[in-house]
């Protein structure tokens, strides 16, 4: 599974690659490529997709699946995961229009003390009190949030015409 990253903030994309680079971070082949890559090269590939435009994912889910998953986001990942997934920053991915099963892996993953993941603690301990069914949900909901909407909001509300 691949997840979607043209539009992600370069500092994110920049620490992401170095912690595959480094073997913090699991994976099947991730830290491979990013080893061949030298800092130079990391920064450039991060400023290319973070001047892409982000193509949220379209997948169809179930509303009652998408309702679940919406509760679940306000009861345990608003507080850093805001504007319904849609906030990304140096430490924050965008979850909003990403991959549902992409998602829904990662979590599996973050959740698991078997699969080196750096995340904050926070999150492991959020992630531990759901069930599959919620991560399921929660992804589902994730896939179906318009990510462009608060981001167009956002650039008018700055003066930005582009």
């Amino acid at each position: 599974m691949v997840p979607s990253i043209a539009g992600m903030d370069p500092r994110y994309f920049m620490h992401l690659m170095q912690d595959f680079k480094q073997g913090e971070r699991y994976s099947t082949i991730m830290g491979r490529i990013a080893g061949g890559y030298g800092l130079l090269e990391l920064r450039e590939m991060a400023r290319f997709f973070a001047g892409r435009e982000w193509v949220p994912a379209r997948v169809a889910a179930e509303a009652d699946l998408v309702a679940a998953g919406a509760t679940i986001h306000e009861e345990h990942c608003a507080e850093c995961h805001e504007d319904a997934g849609r906030y990304q920053d140096k430490e924050i991915p965008r979850l909003a229009g990403q991959w549902p099963a992409y998602l829904l892996s990662q979590l599996l993953d973050y959740r698991t003390e078997r699969v080196q993941m750096p995340q904050p603690d926070k999150m492991r301990n959020r992630l531990a009190k759901l069930s599959d069914a919620d991560l399921a949900a929660v992804s589902a909901y994730y896939g179906q949030v318009d990510a462009t909407k608060a981001l167009a909001q956002d650039e008018t509300a700055n003066g930005d015409s582009h």
